[in-house]
């Protein structure tokens, strides 16, 4: 689906580029929205890498952090988005909210059928790539660059 491809595409490249600590697990997530809870719940920090609708130009790296997840959601006509914002209700409804709960994800311009990403994404790919490494060093989360 062109664009909604971005957080896979995001996860590998950041993937090839970073090396993480022990403890830290890179998961696809696929399009699993509240099916994730069981995995989810049982982290302090969860970071999602995401294709995010939110109304902004094309390629445009997008950070939604906490309690701002509902709202930033709630607005999103998406069936995938809407796996996030459930996601997060539920999480908060169990009172199992990560103390740290960070979606960055990148706007799209198309989402249909397609394999490939739309210019402005997959240039600006790696600028979310880079702000995922900039989440996890701010959460004291060591990356490390591959040689």
């Amino acid at each position: 689906m062109t664009d909604d491809a971005a957080g896979l595409e995001a996860l590998a490249a950041f993937s090839s580029a970073y090396e993480v600590p022990e403890g830290v697990d890179l998961v696809d997530g696929g399009t699993l929205g509240l099916d994730l809870l069981h995995i989810v719940e049982e982290y302090p920090r969860v970071l999602i890498l995401d294709c995010v609708t939110t109304g902004r130009p094309p390629g445009t790296v997008v950070r939604v952090d906490g309690d701002d997840i509902p709202r930033v959601f709630a607005q999103c006509l998406s069936p995938h988005q809407m796996g996030i914002q459930d996601l997060a209700a539920a999480l908060e409804l169990l009172g199992r909210m990560p103390e740290r709960f960070t979606v960055l994800g990148i706007e799209p311009e198309r989402i249909d059928p397609g394999v490939e990403l739309t210019e402005p994404v997959r240039n600006n790919l790696p600028r979310l790539v880079e702000a995922a490494a900039g989440v996890l060093e701010e959460w004291g989360v060591p990356v490390r660059r591959r040689r």
